[in-house]
């Protein structure tokens, strides 16, 4: 997601004359705990996948209005951070999603508006997704599987479970499963290569029932005073946060001050709003030892083979693990 990190739920729909198919009020909120997997790239093939496990919020906020159009905050926090806030309208036929916004208030829009849940849920529903979202291409095919139990660490529900088969921009698929009143309990996420090789799995699990709470006070990703970090389209041109599908790399570089020595420095490429399977997929990453404590270098994003898909990024430096900077970029047509 993404992939993802995205619109999964979370808006008040009505099932006839019953309640609310999810939680109405501003500031509902729901704690999922996210796991991302991806083959290790060591050549044993017995080495395990590498694994990384990351606290999600999702949190009903405010109006926002777009195209004359009143449209309800989604806010999305990986960790303490504001990932992304996705714009959701509610209709007699469904949840749609017609817009997101980063961070900085930057709107992508999906066109048509996506629809997020079928209304009303039913066994065999289907619908397509056939669209654009910013200057990407997507294409999406949705199904209502059925009813299945299933157990989180917020309990055990009996949950409907939604598949979506993406075609377009990269391969996916996606299970959600929904228990009205509560929302998305789980979602997991796969997506493979051209060759049908598994790149990441993404799971999404619910972790207490949803709850009514505060607005986080929300981290903006900085520099973290040891590394003054940009991007450029060559190994030593000028920054740039503008860049083109047919770019061949992206150079992430670093400079350093006061580091300790060694230290190593790790550059990741995250996709935040690119056709709904990237909000939260790392799509490259490089890293190097930095031998002294003002040492400076370059670290090398290479574009994949099928190029890079059109959309809003970010890359995130980390000073051993720890962050250290983020970058915002564009990549167009």
């Amino acid at each position: 997601m993404k992939i993802a990190v995205s619109a999964l739920v979370l808006m008040p729909l009505i099932c006839g004359a019953a309640e609310p198919l999810f939680p109405t009020a501003e500031g509902t909120t729901w704690n999922y705990d996210l796991v991302q997997e991806k083959p290790s790239d060591s050549l044993d093939l017995t080495e395990p996948n590498e694994r990384e496990q990351i606290a999600v919020t999702y949190r009903l906020g405010g109006i926002q209005k777009i195209d004359n159009k009143d449209l309800q905050r989604l806010e999305i926090y990986r960790g303490d951070t504001l990932d992304s806030i996705d714009l959701i309208a509610v209709e007699e036929r469904g949840i749609v999603c017609p817009a997101r916004a980063n961070p900085q208030g930057a709107i992508t829009k999906f066109i048509p508006p996506q629809m997020m849940l079928s209304a009303p849920v039913t066994k065999g529903k289907h619908w397509k997704f056939e669209g654009t979202v910013g200057e990407t291409k997507v294409s999406q095919d949705y199904e209502t599987v059925g009813e299945e139990d299933i157990a989180v660490p917020a309990g055990k529900f009996h949950a409907w479970r939604i598949h979506c088969e993406q075609t377009s921009p990269r391969a996916a698929s996606i299970d959600r499963w929904f228990v009205p009143g509560t929302g998305f309990v789980k979602v997991v996420t796969t997506i493979n290569g051209p060759s049908g090789l598994l790149l990441q799995k993404t799971s999404l699990d619910l972790t207490e029932p949803p709850k009514i709470k505060a607005q986080p006070k929300a981290k903006s990703a900085t520099e973290s005073g040891k590394l003054s970090v940009g991007l450029s389209k060559e190994p030593a041109g000028d920054f740039t946060t503008s860049f083109t599908s047919s770019t061949p790399a992206i150079y992430a570089r670093w400079q350093g001050s006061g580091l300790h020595v060694p230290a190593n420095i790790r550059a990741v490429l995250i996709a935040e709003a690119v056709a709904n399977v990237g909000t939260g997929y790392e799509m490259e990453e490089d890293s190097a030892v930095a031998p002294a404590s003002n040492s400076r270098g370059t670290l090398t994003l290479d574009r994949p083979d099928e190029g890079w898909v059109p959309g809003n990024y970010r890359v995130d430096f980390y000073v051993d693990d720890a962050p250290a900077g983020t970058v915002k970029l564009k990549i167009s047509k």
